[in-house]
């Protein structure tokens, strides 16, 4: 028996883009076989920049996973989703929808006809009235994330929301739990709480997440840029317990991590709120323990915040408990992040699995008219072909039907030519417009690929020794090949000449991989011991990828001092970490 096809899934965070891949496993369940992550830029201000963004981070995903399918399916983050838990009273068939669509007109705060809408019927509670939790989102929304997918080469397969998927992968994960349990899935920009009892379900999103912190500490340090404070938060970032703590011995540490604990307790007042509001108007009990998940999760002593503020059994939220592992999985990588794979596995088990408790899906309407042309496509060509072999059949059998079987032909033969002739026409439009949306992709995505040569030019001069050396030129290398300087006369490569010559779903264009840094270094006691005392500094940058390996190979000269000279050549090849687009 052929073996089930591989499932692509993709979580589309407001900071950081997941994409798994997942097979069927041979127990019944599902197979994590790889994962990639990668990260958008944090700073709310370049949220205009969203879809340029997420085109250029999913063709790196695609060309690491080397995923080769046309399809995946998406989950999108809490922000911007409404879900509304609504009741009706008990009807039949179709007035159940029609019911529906007037609460959804009633609750989502926006024109009906601008919105995707979904719904799904919850386990009946009361002999009179029908529940339902809605969930919708602006078209606008999908129409971001559906045309940075076509830009990449994939089409969403399902479109589904982040608190639903989570809440797949925790009944699927955790059958055996009794009572109530309270999953807070921390993201960048919202905070999602789901209860779970039994079949009892409750969802609320609060508007705090891991950015909320980082643009208060931003307000508190001023002159900082919002991407610097977000690395220090990473590096640095801690929830202190509470009292006195002295344990960190960095002020600015210490600071920053008051204004994180401040952020957490507004969140866990919300928890307290949300709480009492399921208790009493869901009729629910008090969770008996905490599950943690999302990437704000992962600061430290977040756990220890939350066990002290609620006094319940608390852990991090294993979405794989029960999925299997593939062999070609990292599990160094795997095993610090797999709290943040909860969006992906709820994705997977709908994909594979189906029959999940909640399966509400969000349509985006240009997608659902692109299949409905595709679907009525075939049946026609088919039935094209029907007609010609019927027609060809007759005369065969029957001489006199010889000149009717020509007559016909010579009409299909003046309908096709029309037709091919519109064709030629919809495909100049729709490579004009593709071409259009991929100038505007890379203008949208500018501020990310000005903030890398930012990053290039800052890590050199934060490790530049104070004194003995100086930098004097500076190239970019695509390959292993210097970049054009815009002259002409070098005989390098143009930037122009690296991309390729035609839009479309082709392999991501050429990109600088290195930096060449050349320079000289004064007479001194230290000697060249100053050059490699600066690689030493700069392997020590997350900018650069200067490693054990290939170290040997970064000091292409260091000139010997000879007594007669007052500074040396040097000449280093600095590996980029993450490379530049062109």
């Amino acid at each position: 028996m052929a073996k089930a096809p591989k499932t692509a899934v993709l979580n589309l965070g407001m900071q950081t883009v997941t994409m798994a891949v997942f097979e069927p496993a041979a127990n019944g369940g599902v197979t994590l076989d790889a994962f990639v992550t990668a990260d958008l830029a944090a700073d709310p201000a370049t949220d205009s920049s969203r879809e340029g963004q997420l085109r250029v981070v999913l063709s790196e995903l695609i060309a690491k996973l080397g995923w080769k399918g046309h399809e995946a399916a998406c989950s999108i983050p809490s922000q911007g989703v409404f879900a509304r838990f609504v009741s009706i009273p008990k009807v039949e068939g179709d007035k159940v929808e029609q019911m529906l669509h007037f609460e959804a007109q009633q609750n989502v705060p926006y024109p009906i006809e601008d919105v995707s809408w979904g719904f799904q019927i919850l386990p009946q509670r009361d002999d009179d009235k029908l529940g339902a939790l809605l969930l919708a989102t602006k078209l606008d929304n999908l129409d971001v994330l559906t045309n940075a997918l076509r830009a990449a080469g994939l089409t969403p397969s399902l479109i589904d929301t982040s608190p639903v998927a989570l809440y797949n992968a925790l009944r699927f994960n955790y059958p055996e739990l009794q009572g109530c349990t309270l999953l807070i899935d921390i993201g960048a920009r919202t905070t999602n709480l789901i209860f779970s009892e039994g079949d009892r379900l409750f969802i609320r999103t609060l508007p705090v997440g891991g950015t909320t912190i980082t643009s208060a500490i931003q307000k508190r340090f001023e002159g900082r840029t919002y991407a610097q404070v977000e690395d220090f938060k990473r590096a640095e970032g801690f929830i202190p317990p509470p009292g006195n703590y002295t344990g960190s011995g960095n002020a600015d540490a210490a600071e920053a991590g008051k204004i994180a604990r401040t952020v957490m307790t507004r969140i866990h007042n919300e928890i307290t709120r949300s709480i009492t509001f399921y208790r009493t108007s869901q009729h629910g009990a008090a969770p008996v323990r905490v599950l943690l998940a999302g990437g704000g999760a992962s600061l430290p002593y977040t756990l220890e915040f939350f066990n002290e503020k609620l006094s319940l059994p608390i852990e991090y939220f294993n979405p794989l408990r029960r999925v299997s592992i593939g062999s070609a999985v990292d599990a160094q990588a795997l095993a610090s992040c797999a709290h943040r794979l909860g969006e992906c596995t709820g994705l997977a088990l709908r994909k594979i699995l189906g029959d999940c408790p909640l399966e509400i899906e969000l349509k985006s309407p240009s997608l659902a008219r692109e299949r409905a042309a595709a679907a009525r496509r075939a049946p026609l060509v088919a039935a094209a072909a029907l007609l010609v072999a019927a027609l060809v059949l007759a005369g065969l059998y029957y001489d006199h039907g010889a000149q009717r079987v020509a007559t016909l032909n010579e009409q299909f033969s003046a309908e096709a030519g029309k037709l091919r002739g519109f064709d030629a026409e919809l495909k100049k439009a729709t490579a004009d417009k593709n071409a259009t949306m991929a100038d505007a992709a890379d203008i949208a995505a500018a501020p990310v690929l000005r903030r890398a040569w930012a990053s290039v030019i800052n890590e050199l001069n934060a490790n530049l020794p104070e004194r003995n050396v100086w930098v004097t030129k500076l190239r970019p290398m695509v390959g292993d090949q210097p970049l054009d300087p815009g002259d002409g006369k070098s005989g390098w490569p143009k930037a122009s000449q690296a991309r390729p010559a035609e839009r479309g779903a082709q392999p991501a264009p050429p990109a600088v991989s290195s930096v060449v840094v050349e320079g000289l270094y004064l007479e001194s006691d230290e000697g060249p011991a100053v050059v490699d005392r600066f690689v030493e500094q700069l392997a020590k940058s997350p900018v650069f990828a200067i490693t054990p390996q290939n170290k040997a190979s970064v000091v292409q000269l260091r000139a010997t001092p000879t007594g007669d000279k007052w500074a040396y050549d040097f000449k280093l090849v600095l590996p980029l970490a993450r490379p530049i687009p062109l």
